[in-house]
């Protein structure tokens, strides 16, 4: 008997792709070796450091995870030594940074703090790592950069402004270059790229040569003792530019294509400049990313070959090795090699094919939604089963990111596969305020957070209704962080959705003001406006000002270490429904922060997501 979409039988379930879902980035070029970062579900989230050579190197219960900015980052650096390997790291459950040389025990380097000392962005310099240090005391929250000596020694280099990010020191040791901005703004509203001498050992004479409050600049690399490549978004798009230590700057390559990213994270980069005087970078449409060599003197771009149509900003090089992790509508993240003068793949590293046939793997295409003010950018993940071909209008759900300045990509996504394999379409909407369409695009949130993002949303499903995508009366929503505070306001909006999903998701926008960590706290400033001063449009643009008008199933699931939206956020939703009794459940996590990382937490997550929206929907989806 053919079973309608959303109750199709799939291959897969939570479990298969909580076991399949180790997910692995920040790759490194450590002499002849690779090493990169493994999460591992089956292990509690527990991040590992691996070798293509050697494997594991970090033994439980040691987990490279640092919490800067609480959004954590590039948590280790690995450095070839002789025959033997020295590898420094911050450990999840006491941040502390440790040293770990071959097979020896991790011995600590910096002292105890019950983890309010926290520390990112290694680099080595002579015999010091240099890096980011987070301090958090009494509710207040002080960076710096410092060096750390092998034994225990630590100096402060650079201190003074609220955040930094992208030291790196001149071949000839005579300069350190970095970028750091202040509150209110985020490091996509306006940055600055400071250069200093160094003078037996200490950070001098510092000043800016490039960026501004309205200019994001971000990545700085040496490209030479005299030059630096960044990325500078004077033009309305980021950009690669060169820079001389006088602050003489010229831009490489113009074109409407984003080479640079919003920084959520420490150690993202943008450019890897090479030892023949070339430099690589990503850039390209959001569903046809490509990594390219650039030679700054002509301006001229080459793009690497590959099947792949997206590269994270963790790809890595000495100079010499080129590596990186692709995706594409069929392949997770692979971890490749490329050959720097063909310009192709030279090695596959680690493979992550799908767990399933190809036929299972969904059409991903990125489409433009023409709405009364704006058009909106969608990416559609079409539900697919070899078994059930031309399946006509489906269930949707549309999946909303977080940031809200982020954007999701044209790749296929493993927690996707367990709903389109079932018959969903999903419909991943970059609501006006999405980085990657240049910054007119991403300034659209300006001001209106609350606003644009929920009516891109209904704009985009009302659009899939009408073209015959979507069933009607099978419409879900689901989003996390500010997609969850999307979310409850497309449901108080809107008669659309038959059930929502709301993933630690903002509800009360005066509290997340009020009480969130120091990365965000100033946030919504430019999002909303100036808090207290305008904290009529906190209370107009909150969901739970108007959470009277909900009246669709809601589900909530949340962390309860969650330190960027607090449980409250989710519980306040939670006893809303309680009070009107509306059908809902609530899910609390112990152990889980900003985004789950457990196997049972991601599997109860996609089990009873998928459950509760066919009790709302009025259908049987296969579970097991």
């Amino acid at each position: 008997m053919r079973k309608a979409p959303g109750e199709w039988i799939s291959p897969l379930t939570a479990s298969d792709i909580s076991s399949a879902g180790v997910s692995a980035s920040w790759p490194q070029v450590v002499g002849e070796d690779t090493w990169w970062l493994e999460t591992r579900p089956e292990e509690g989230g527990r991040r590992v450091v691996v070798s293509k050579r050697l494997g594991d190197l970090l033994p439980a219960p040691f987990s490279a995870s640092h919490s800067v900015h609480e959004y954590g980052g590039r948590s280790f650096l690995g450095l070839a030594d002789g025959s033997s390997y020295i590898l420094y790291f911050s450990n999840k459950k006491d941040q502390r940074l440790y040293k770990k040389v071959g097979e020896s025990k991790p011995e600590p380097l910096t002292p105890e703090s019950e983890g309010n000392d926290r520390y990112a962005e290694l680099i080595r310099v002579g015999e010091e790592i240099w890096c980011v240090r987070e301090r958090n005391s009494e509710g207040r929250c002080k960076r710096e950069i410092i060096a750390v000596s092998d034994n225990g020694e630590i100096r402060t280099l650079v201190s003074g402004h609220q955040f930094y990010m992208n030291p790196r020191v001149s071949p000839d040791g005579r300069h350190l270059i970095w970028v750091s901005w202040e509150h209110p703004d985020m490091p996509w509203d306006g940055t600055e790229l400071f250069i200093a001498d160094i003078h037996k050992g200490n950070v001098i004479n510092k000043r800016v040569i490039a960026g501004n409050r309205k200019n994001p600049v971000l990545s700085p690399e040496w490209l030479d003792n005299n030059t630096i490549i960044y990325i500078d978004e004077e033009s309305g798009w980021w950009n690669p530019w060169w820079v001389d230590l006088n602050g003489t700057r010229k831009q490489i390559v113009t074109e409407d294509s984003e080479w640079g990213f919003p920084a959520w994270q420490l150690g993202y980069r943008a450019i890897a400049t090479l030892d023949n005087g070339k430099f690589i970078g990503i850039h390209g449409p959001v569903d046809a990313r490509k990594l390219a060599l650039v030679d700054p003197k002509s301006g001229l771009v080459q793009d690497f070959h590959s099947e792949f149509t997206h590269f994270s900003n963790t790809f890595a090089s000495d100079g010499k090795r080129l590596v990186a992790f692709g995706a594409s509508s069929s392949q997770f993240p692979t971890l490749v090699e490329f050959d720097l003068d063909s310009l192709k793949v030279k090695e596959v590293i680690r493979s992550n094919p799908l767990p399933l046939p190809n036929g299972y793997a969904p059409k991903i295409q990125e489409i433009t939604v023409k709405g009364l003010e704006r058009d909106v950018k969608v990416i559609l993940h079409e539900a697919t089963h070899p078994d059930h071909p031309n399946p006509g209008p489906t269930p949707l759900l549309v999946q909303v990111h977080g940031g809200p300045t982020g954007n999701s990509s044209a790749t296929v996504d493993l927690d996707y596969l367990y709903w389109t394999t079932r018959g969903f379409t999903i419909a991943d909407i970059n609501y006006g305020g999405s980085t990657g369409y240049g910054s007119k695009y991403r300034h659209l949130l300006d001001g209106k957070w609350g606003i644009v993002d929920y009516e891109d949303v209904i704009t985009s499903v009302e659009y899939l209704i009408k073209e015959g995508i979507a069933d009607p009366k099978k419409v879900f929503i689901s989003g996390g962080s500010a997609g969850g505070f999307t979310v409850l306001n497309a449901l108080i909006h809107s008669n659309h959705f038959v059930a929502g999903a709301d993933h630690y998701g903002v509800a009360e926008l005066t509290g997340l003001a009020t009480d969130t960590h120091d990365f965000e706290s100033r946030y919504l400033d430019s999002m909303i406006g100036p808090y207290p001063e305008r904290k009529d449009l906190y209370d107009e643009r909150s969901p739970l000002t108007h959470a009277e008008k909900l009246t669709t199933p809601l589900i909530i699931f949340q962390g309860l270490d969650d330190k960027v939206v607090p449980p409250s956020q989710s519980e306040a939703f939670r006893d809303v429904c309680v009070k009107k009794g509306l059908k809902h459940k609530y899910f609390a996590f112990e152990g889980e922060g900003h985004g789950f990382v457990k196997a049972e937490s991601r599997i109860t997550s996609l089990e009873e997501e998928l459950q509760f929206f066919g009790e709302a929907g009025g259908f049987k989806p296969f579970i097991r």
